[in-house]
């Protein structure tokens, strides 16, 4: 299992996946409310649906700076980027989203599995040990 190097980077790994997660959330009550608001022809209830698009679309200009940060560190992909790169034969969805199980992993377990690569890595800092002999 790999660990991160800083807590600068563990940082902006959960920055980005709650950023994520929040517009995932956002996307589907928008689209709830402006569906709703069709079937039963009320204005306030698209009002509603057409200012949750608009925030989640604010919200995505914070996940792009954050998204570059969150490199693997064994392939150095942006794991919660969305990446056009070949997945890796044992990635799985969730949702029809790779990205939004990287996210949910880092949310709730602190680990994620690189879908580029497949290694998992734990959102801790690396330990680093002094190698060298103690000449005293």
């Amino acid at each position: 299992m790999h660990h991160l190097r800083s807590a600068t980077a563990v940082r902006h790994f959960r920055i980005a996946a709650l950023l994520l997660f929040v517009i995932c959330l956002l996307a589907i009550v928008a689209v709830s409310l402006l569906v709703q608001s069709m079937l039963v022809d009320n204005f306030r209830l698209a009002m509603a649906g057409s200012s949750v698009v608009v925030f989640s679309f604010v919200l995505v200009l914070p996940l792009w700076t954050q998204v570059g940060y969150t490199n693997c560190p064994l392939c150095w992909t942006p794991v919660l980027a969305s990446m056009n790169c070949v997945k890796h034969r044992k990635a799985r969805k969730l949702m029809g989203s790779y990205r939004l199980r990287v996210a949910l992993a880092i949310l709730f377990r602190n680990r994620f599995r690189c879908p580029y690569c497949n290694e998992s890595t734990a959102l801790e800092l690396r330990h680093t040990t002094d190698h060298w002999p103690d000449l005293d």
